[in-house]
């Protein structure tokens, strides 16, 4: 009888089979480990996935900088703009939130020249970064140099005619858009801006600097602190009274100056005598103490108007400012609160004067809003106006000359006029 020599004794070719076997079960669990951990890092970038939420809008323009601010869902926070200069050279600056935006400001740049940008903030997975651009933008040009501005007012209801209005205005590139007030409706509340600010303007905002006033429906919440939050603007208005509520800034061969004209009575926090004090000698210094060629005020309540806010209703504006507006030399007046657009003759003195010896006032405020009728008498001193379309004004500035067209919601001149160096 033959006798094994043990239960173990070994076989080769059954211990590989093990060896195989354990190792194909190890892979196996390196690759469902993978997979799950690919899975949870898919899931949680796709919860996560940066998204732009507003902007990006350039602001704060001066000589030589700018500032490019926006919000984001970032989960890394870090966002990223890349600057690309006229001559090809690209600079990239990386910010974080603060107060839940980020602004990245860049100087030393070329007056009047023209840079692009890209802002980006990146998700785990680099692929699913959010971008926006490339934008362009150009730097503050000097007096001897041309410039285009828009102005309209009374604006942000969210409706569809105010986004076929913002696309026409967006076409013209203009530089800079100054806004007369009433931006935000029904109260300037800062949830509606997304509705109705940002998504409607958001190509004109992305390469055209974008400077309002404020409007009595935009201090119907907390004095316009909500507007003044959204925005980066000058804070060189009068000593003694919150800064940005009252600026101005040069652009091209023009001196323009923002005010804000409501009393503390309804919602604003300047009173009438502080009005004709204080802002009224800043005014004054303001419009006097530069070399520009042209110079133009904007603010919300007209007093040389037709329409259904009386012009009587805004005699306090007048008391304040107008024999600053006259002595100083004030080209062009540009208001808002009714609803559509009149032009006056040139005015001084509460008198039509030729042409060059006195101040037009335009109320452009067919920005969006449900418009008014022109009253059925207008006074004398209305020589245009335009109640059946919405409208905004183009303004382009020369050192010789400031052609003034009120464009239509089809693009189209509903009023044009010339103003000329030597008519000053």
């Amino acid at each position: 009888m033959t006798e094994t020599a043990g239960a173990e004794s070994s076989n080769p070719t059954s211990a590989n089979t093990r060896r195989v076997s354990a190792f194909r079960k190890a892979a196996a669990g390196v690759v469902l480990v993978a997979a799950v951990a690919g899975t949870a890092a898919y899931k949680y970038d796709e919860a996560n996935r940066p998204r732009i939420i507003s902007g990006p809008m350039i602001q704060a323009p001066t000589a030589d900088s700018v500032s490019v601010i926006w919000t984001a869902q970032s989960p890394f926070d870090e966002g990223a703009v890349t600057l690309v200069a006229p001559d090809g050279e690209k600079t990239e600056l990386r910010v974080r939130p603060s107060e839940g935006r980020y602004v990245a400001t860049f100087d030393k740049l070329t007056k009047g020249a023209r840079y692009d940008y890209t802002i980006a903030n990146a998700g785990f997975l680099s692929s699913h970064a959010a971008e926006s651009g490339p934008h362009a933008f150009r730097v503050t040009p000097g007096r001897d140099e041309s410039a285009r501005i828009l102005a309209f007012g009374d604006s942000g209801v969210g409706s569809n005619t105010q986004q076929i209005l913002a696309r026409v205005m967006a076409a013209q590139k203009p530089d800079v858009v100054v806004h007369t007030g009433d931006l935000i409706y029904p109260a300037g509340a800062e949830k509606d801006y997304p509705p109705n600010f940002y998504r409607p303007y958001s190509d004109l905002i992305a390469t055209s600097f974008f400077l309002p006033t404020l409007g009595n429906h935009d201090v119907a919440s907390d004095k316009g602190a909500p507007l003044l939050a959204q925005f980066i603007l000058p804070e060189n208005g009068p000593p003694g009274v919150e800064a940005e509520r009252n600026f101005w800034f040069d652009w091209g061969p023009a001196r323009i100056v923002g005010l804000d004209t409501n009393l503390d009575a309804h919602g604003g926090v300047i009173s009438h005598d502080q009005m004709k004090t204080d802002v009224a000698t800043w005014l004054r210094e303001t419009l006097t103490d530069c070399d520009a060629t042209w110079r133009i005020v904007y603010f919300h309540h007209p007093f040389y108007t037709g329409s259904a806010h009386s012009a009587e209703g805004s005699a306090f504006v007048k008391e304040a400012f107008l024999d600053v507006f006259e002595a100083a030399g004030v080209d062009l007046v540009l208001c808002g609160h009714n609803h559509l657009y009149e032009r006056t003759a040139p005015m001084r003195q509460d008198r039509i004067v030729p042409l060059g010896e006195g101040i037009i006032y335009v109320t452009t405020g067919a920005g969006g809003a449900q418009r008014y009728p022109e009253g059925e008498n207008p006074p004398d001193y209305i020589v245009r106006y335009d109640d059946g379309q919405f409208s905004f004004s183009k303004i382009d500035l020369s050192p010789s000359t400031l052609s003034f067209a009120q464009l239509g919601e089809d693009g189209q001149a509903i009023d044009t006029f010339e103003l000329t160096r030597s008519t000053r």
